[in-house]
């Protein structure tokens, strides 16, 4: 064990002479750094040429308070336009026309279309046969192309 001890001592002196003597006979150049003042003008510059823009404090809160304007306005959003062509045969119902109309994205409520039809008095009209209809139609325009009044 004696001997096992003595030699990784010598092992670990010699590795601290190798690394020591490889230290001093490298020509290592010392550098320091140099402080040097910069302007906010040739900053600005510097960062400009090279594609970079910069903004003062009060042009970003500018900047961020448009953002947050756009971005508190809703934007509309635009729902497709659908078309539908309807079948209508003998003994079709007010009922059965505003159920396939609302399946078909035609109309958006179709409690408000029977209640149309029937104050209207267009629901004792109903005409037998087929119709186009579309989703930018009023009720007004849909009652008028399934009836006959």
């Amino acid at each position: 064990m004696k001997q096992w001890t003595r030699s990784y001592a010598l092992g670990l002196l010699t590795a601290v002479l190798v690394f020591a003597i490889s230290y001093w006979n490298t020509n290592a150049t010392s550098t320091t750094a140099v402080e040097k003042e910069y302007k906010t003008e040739e900053l600005i510059e510097q960062l400009e040429r090279e594609g970079y823009r910069t903004l003062t404090t009060d042009e970003w809160e500018t900047l961020k308070e448009n953002d947050n304007r756009e971005a508190s306005t809703p934007t509309p959003v635009e729902e497709p336009i659908s078309t539908f062509s309807i079948d209508i045969v003998s003994g079709t119902t007010t009922d059965d026309i505003s159920e396939k109309l609302l399946q078909a994205n035609i109309i958006k409520d179709d409690a408000a279309f029977e209640s149309f039809m029937k104050e209207n008095d267009y629901s004792r009209y109903i005409q037998i046969g087929q119709a186009t209809l579309n989703s930018e139609m009023s009720l007004q325009e849909i009652a008028e192309a399934i009836t006959s009044k």
